[in-house]
């Protein structure tokens, strides 16, 4: 089985046998949403969903 550390409250999960970069999980210990940023080695990071705004624009834009 493949293990790692949350980033969160650092304490060990243990993955499926093949887990693949992209896969989301929850930590069981702090509920982090988490995500496989590598798998060699294997590590978590946050979730980041964001969705882009067109109201977010770069300030080369506006006029002043």
């Amino acid at each position: 089985m493949a293990s790692a550390y949350c980033p969160d409250c650092d304490e060990k999960i243990t993955l499926n046998p093949k887990p693949t970069i992209g896969q989301k999980l929850s930590c069981p210990h702090c509920s982090a949403d988490l995500e496989v940023i590598s798998v060699d080695p294997l590590e978590l990071d946050w979730v980041y969903d964001w969705e882009w705004d067109e109201d977010d624009k770069d300030y080369e834009d506006e006029d002043f």
